[in-house]
């Protein structure tokens, strides 16, 4: 209501001034005048300035809307490369490779990290076994952003080892700095080579790079592999077994592998007598009782005596039974394992004393204890 009172008064003022006095202003250029009156002068000053302002508004907003338009272009140009990407990451989960890698291609036109779209591109062409076409996507992705060359070597090394080409998967490791997946794949690859001297020198660095079970757990495999390789010979499989760490000269499976291999028989039973001592097994009294005769007084006298703690004991009465026999003493072979099958029915204490009986013709009680034996699973 004051802004109205305001203006009137205002309004009231200028139109006496008008009437009193209404001026003039002349322009005269180059022989030509115009003449009008002072106020009408300053009201076309005064358009003439709101002109000015408001062009130079609408000029300012025209050349804005040009930026705005060209963001606002690129900004759904971006947003349709990633939902290209996002479809083509999908179709690789799904095993669509043909379709992930056009989706991937086509992404990769207005994607921030392009790279990162043919490198899995790549691994959808390589799916196809489309050799050419991975190759190419690989070539791109360096050429896209020359500083993922890690992960490139990375797609490169993982894409060999599923076809399994093991040389150019340590190829293409053999630029990158050792981490969980780098070590992983060189260490499968050396595993599948049967390179065992590459993995012993790569053992130092799995040890850092691995929890203590599973580093045992993996060092014990390569071991028992190696040892259990057709056509090893005696020679190098000692010298596998004097190398071990001392860890797994005590680990039992290593032991008993190594053993029921060995042709040393000597060496074969002071390595089972040593480890039988440190963990009493079935499995190490087993191997113990088989060796063959050229330990056998030695093996005799120390079964026995392992009877004084461990009398109740099915596998030790199993493996003096198997001792006594080897000796010829059959009697004895018959009450031993009997003993066995008292303390703890087994299937091969059943065969022995089975055997031992058809021997001595006593057909039915035979009969009986291979019987007993088959209820047992291998």
């Amino acid at each position: 209501m004051l802004g109205i009172l305001v203006v009137i008064v205002v309004a009231g003022w200028l139109g006496t001034l008008i009437a009193r006095d209404p001026g003039y202003v002349l322009v005269s250029y180059d022989g030509s005048s115009l003449r009008t009156s002072l106020w009408v002068a300053l009201g076309l000053l005064a358009v003439l300035g709101l002109a000015i302002y408001y062009g130079s508004q609408l000029l300012r907003f025209l050349l804005n809307s040009s930026g705005y338009l060209s963001s606002w272009r690129e900004e759904k140009k971006k947003s349709r490369a990633q939902e290209l990407t996002a479809k083509g990451l999908q179709l690789m989960l799904e095993g669509d490779y043909l379709r992930a890698e056009r989706f991937l291609i086509s992404g990769a036109q207005n994607s921030s990290s392009p790279a990162i779209n043919f490198l899995e591109a790549a691994r959808a062409a390589d799916k196809l076994n489309d050799t050419e076409k991975r190759d190419a996507h690989l070539r791109r992705a360096a050429e896209e952003d020359p500083s993922c060359g890690k992960a490139i070597a990375l797609v490169s090394a993982e894409m060999s080892a599923a076809r399994g080409e093991w040389d150019n998967c340590l190829q293409a490791l053999s630029s990158l700095k050792s981490s969980d997946v780098v070590l992983s794949l060189r260490r499968r690859a050396l595993v599948e080579q049967k390179d065992w001297q590459g993995l012993q020198s790569l053992m130092p660095t799995l040890r850092k790079g691995m929890d203590k079970e599973s580093f045992l757990e993996f060092e014990r495999g390569v071991v028992l592999t190696r040892i259990s390789e057709p056509g090893i010979q005696e020679e190098g499989l000692q010298a596998i077994f004097k190398n071990l760490p001392a860890s797994l000269k005590r680990d039992p499976s290593v032991v008993l592998a190594y053993c029921q291999t060995v042709e040393n028989d000597n060496q074969a039973e002071s390595i089972l007598r040593w480890a039988i001592k440190e963990n009493w097994q079935p499995e190490l009294l087993e191997c113990y009782g088989n060796l063959g005769s050229e330990t056998l007084p030695k093996r005799l006298k120390q079964a026995e005596g392992w009877q004084k703690s461990h009398a109740d004991d099915a596998s030790l009465q199993l493996c003096l039974g198997k001792i006594y026999e080897a000796k010829g003493d059959v009697i004895k072979a018959r009450e031993a394992y009997q003993r066995s099958i008292n303390l703890e029915s087994s299937r091969e204490a059943n065969e022995q004393l089975g055997g031992l009986l058809a021997f001595d013709g006593e057909y039915a009680k035979s009969s009986d204890h291979f019987k007993t034996a088959l209820q047992f699973k291998k």
